[in-house]
């Protein structure tokens, strides 16, 4: 599924048509998603030989959108309050061989769409069928109207009109508008859905005579209006979602979980660890967080060899505590009782000591070597 900035098509003086559909109250749609831990942004500067220093103005576009983003949302500090976003800048050199599991929001830059039939609706899009990565694309062109004379009958009458077409152009789009278009898909990468408007409203706004409620509103073309905000509407949605606390870092190391989807996996019949093994003292609570990188693993969204690192390390820094456990044979492989003992936990469905118990189990076999 993806989202976009709408490119609105106007008649003037005769008719205006939304490419959205507007419900007869303003608000939201209802949220996307919703993030379990704050997540990192990586911008992937564009570079065209059109446009010197394109990739830097990108950068810099994006990384005043965010800031905006995360100054408003710590109620007007820029840097201090309880959000604080990572954002690392991949230079256009370096993009073909950037590390894409350190970041959960990539934002990248094209000219224009590259399916032809987008080519007159969106100026950027959100794509998140694969959340928690989300894949955010601006286009760097300007748009412009053409004008398309119509003509049509109603109720026995001719009329004649006119309505713009729009069109990406071939020079740089306007501050305002990457502006704007930044900021909204931003937002949508936190997790916002559209703000809709009534269409009068939605006119207003066009016309210049007045200010969007939201920067979530689905439209790029206004006259007369030189800023486009993220207003207390968004803030406010947005701590609905979330709430007022913000929300913590991201677990582990991200360099040791992927989000490499395989589709169709086919669950397997769960077993539990032989009553003889020896365990002693498991621990009664568990870091809520560590159920996702569990669930991921019985889901084969994060291999074997990642989720065994990913516990390795947490047993190594004190954040999950496991009884000791002698290492008495090596082997390699896993068993399935294991991974789905895994997900049966992180769904509520076992206890935190059959969870413990798989993990050492994994250390008494040398999958996990702790030394």
């Amino acid at each position: 599924m993806k989202l976009a900035v709408i490119i609105i098509p106007i008649v003037l003086a005769v008719m205006f048509t939304s490419l959205i559909p507007q419900s007869f109250a303003d608000g939201f749609e209802q949220p996307l998603f919703k993030w379990t831990y704050q997540p990192s942004i990586c911008v992937l500067e564009p570079s065209d030989p059109h446009f010197p220093g394109l990739g830097q103005k990108m950068f810099f576009q994006t990384q005043n959108a965010v800031l905006d983003w995360q100054t408003k949302l710590n109620g007007g500090n820029a840097k201090n309050g309880v959000w604080n976003f990572k954002l690392t800048d991949i230079p256009f050199s370096q993009v073909n061989s950037y590390n894409a599991t350190n970041c959960d929001i990539t934002v990248n830059f094209k000219p224009s769409p590259d399916n032809p039939d987008e080519k007159f609706n969106e100026a950027g899009v959100t794509v998140y069928k694969n959340f928690p990565k989300i894949y955010v694309t601006i286009y760097y062109l300007g748009v412009d109207l053409r004008e398309q004379y119509e003509t049509f009958w109603q109720n026995g009458t001719h009329y004649y009109t006119y309505q713009p077409i729009p069109y990406f152009t071939g020079y740089l789009a306007s501050d305002p508008q990457l502006e704007m278009t930044i900021r909204h898909e931003l937002g949508h990468s936190l997790g916002l859905g559209h703000y809709i408007v009534s269409d009068a409203a939605l006119t207003k706004i066009v016309e210049g005579n007045q200010d969007m409620p939201s920067i979530m509103v689905t439209t790029i073309f206004t006259y007369g209006v030189t800023h486009f905000d993220i207003t207390q509407l968004d803030i406010k949605e947005l701590e609905s979602i979330y709430g007022t606390h913000g929300l913590g870092a991201k677990p582990i190391p991200v360099q040791n979980i992927t989000q490499n989807i395989i589709p169709n996996a086919v669950p397997v019949t769960p077993q539990i660890l032989n009553q003889t093994q020896s365990v002693q003292n498991i621990p009664s609570q568990i870091p809520a967080w560590i159920k996702h990188i569990a669930k991921w693993w019985s889901q084969n969204q994060v291999s074997n060899g990642e989720f065994t690192d990913a516990m390795k390390y947490l047993i190594q820094q004190g954040i999950l505590k496991v009884p000791s456990t002698a290492s008495s044979v090596s082997s390699s492989q896993i068993p399935s009782w294991v991974t789905t003992n895994a997900g049966y936990w992180a769904d509520g469905k076992l206890s935190d000591y059959e969870f413990i118990r798989g993990i050492q189990y994994l250390i008494s076999n040398g999958i996990i070597v702790l030394q």
